[in-house]
């Protein structure tokens, strides 16, 4: 294998490109994957666009929310907040083959290759396949365009001129803003933002890897300290659930909205970020909790795997931890907001309805995005089998059953995510129930808002059974990664 170096010392694009995409099975599902979450994330994108060019005269919808201008941004937000968990997926997916591409990358070293050669080719792969996804995904959208470009007939509501009244007509409606497109400049960007982030990704998740022409080291990253993780989740939770309190504490009580909104967005942002913080410390004490007092086979492995790297734990889960923080949130919005809208009969009999459907199509979009997050912890899943294969081969080879192997692999991935699931379930119901009350008024009465029980089981309880029955669908992988001829994996 040449590097063809130039006079610099530097190796050319043409052979960077080359050696990019060559590759073992692994690295082209990687690449593959990868493409894939690059499409997602740009048709997202660009749903995001099309609605922000939708104005007034444009539709009429058949959606009440696209024929609200006003309701524009927080559809744009929410397309926009998409791309989280689509984002992770792509980093999950940069993991698949991670030790093989490590090694090819070593051997580029040893023909001559520098260190930033090494780092290119790395990117160009990313990017190359991002660029791929989003060349698709721009096609993709815009074949979704004609294909939902035809009017349909059915009954929505319009503004009046007054900006306050509504009507409600019958006739041809559009299901999606086919009528507006993006101004160029905008196209262009969209287009272009995906793979540059993918490419940025890439190259950030090798800044603790170094390859020299005698192997590759991985430095092990500073762990954040478990009081402190613990201390940002617990103080900003225990804040959200008496932000009424803060505020009075702070003085922010007259008429200092911005203030407020500023305060709670800054807790939130805390929570976050001890939630993640804490997730490496709680994958490492449920490790130590399974080898001391675990019993079964499956427990022991299961423990020691989680001890020897509770980082891939938390980086596995964060993405996904995010989606149920933000949707057990919204699940306390939604019931305060129809708590106060049921009880004010002339608003509920006009726009009843309309707040219903926008909350549920909320729901959908959280459903959506914990579905993706889902499917990146499912290519966590296959990468971590593919990567051990050779000590699965071995644990078969000297008599652990498979099965015992199995469980092993469930309790890995599912031990740290339930009660990481659970906590963000209840940091985020409480940071609605702190921030908005757990009243509202009406006529000078109080009335209780309930719990909504359902929606957050739905956001908690849901998405761990999804988790669950994508892991089980990487058990068979798990059997052909124990045959005996895997002993002699590289």
């Amino acid at each position: 294998m040449s590097t063809s170096p130039r006079r610099d010392g530097r190796m050319s694009w043409r052979t960077v490109l080359w050696l990019a995409g060559k590759g073992g099975r692994d690295d082209g599902t990687r690449i593959v994957l990868t493409a894939v979450g690059a499409a997602l994330g740009t048709m997202s994108l660009l749903a995001a666009a099309t609605v922000a060019a939708a104005g007034h005269g444009d539709g009429p919808y058949t959606s009440d929310l696209l024929n609200q201008p006003g309701l524009h941004p927080g559809i744009v937000i929410a397309f926009l907040l998409l791309c989280v968990p689509i984002l992770g997926f792509v980093g999950q997916c940069s993991r698949i083959g991670a030790p093989a591409r490590d090694r090819r990358l070593a051997a580029v070293r040893m023909q001559g290759g520098t260190p930033f050669d090494v780092v290119r080719i790395a990117a160009a792969e990313t990017g190359l396949a991002a660029a791929l996804g989003a060349v698709l995904g721009t096609g993709a959208f815009f074949v979704l365009r004609v294909l939902l470009g035809n009017p349909v007939t059915a009954t929505y509501r319009l503004q009046e001129q007054d900006g306050y009244t509504e009507r409600e007509y019958t006739g041809p409606a559009l299901r999606f803003p086919t009528d507006v497109l993006p101004s160029t400049p905008v196209l262009v960007l969209v287009v272009v933002v995906i793979p540059l982030l993918a490419t940025f990704f890439a190259v950030y998740a090798l800044r603790g890897v170094t390859f020299s022409p005698f192997g590759v080291v991985h430095r092990e990253q500073h762990r954040p300290s478990r009081f402190t993780a613990l201390l940002l989740f617990a103080g900003g939770t225990l804040a959200l659930a008496s932000f009424s309190t803060v505020v009075d504490v702070l003085g922010l009580e007259d008429g200092a909205a911005a203030g407020i909104g500023l305060l709670f967005l800054v807790l939130f942002l805390v929570t976050g970020i001890g939630l993640l913080m804490s997730t490496t410390a709680l994958a490492a004490a449920i490790g130590r909790l399974l080898v001391r007092f675990g019993e079964r086979p499956s427990l022991l492995i299961a423990g020691r795997r989680l001890l020897a790297s509770p980082s891939q734990s938390a980086r596995t889960n964060a993405a996904l931890l995010l989606v149920v923080l933000l949707w057990a949130f919204t699940q306390g919005f939604g019931a305060n907001l129809l708590a106060g809208v049921e009880r004010d009969e002339a608003l509920f009999q006009t726009n009843g309805s309309f707040y219903r459907g926008a909350l549920a199509l909320v729901d959908l979009g959280f459903a959506v995005g914990a579905l993706i997050t889902a499917a990146g912890l499912l290519v966590g899943c296959v990468e971590s089998v593919l990567t051990r294969r050779r000590m699965l081969a071995s644990l078969a080879a000297v008599g652990v059953p498979r099965s015992v192997l199995a469980r092993a692999t469930v309790i890995e991935s599912m031990a740290p995510l339930v009660p990481a699931v659970l906590a963000a379930t209840a940091a985020g119901i409480f940071a609605a129930r702190g921030a908005l009350g757990t009243t509202v008024g009406n006529n000078g009465a109080e009335f209780e808002v309930g719990v909504p029980w359902a929606g957050l089981a739905a956001a908690s309880f849901g998405t761990l059974l999804v988790v669950l029955l994508l892991i089980l669908l990487t058990l068979p992988l798990l059997r052909r990664s124990t045959d005996p001829a895997e002993l002699r994996a590289e």
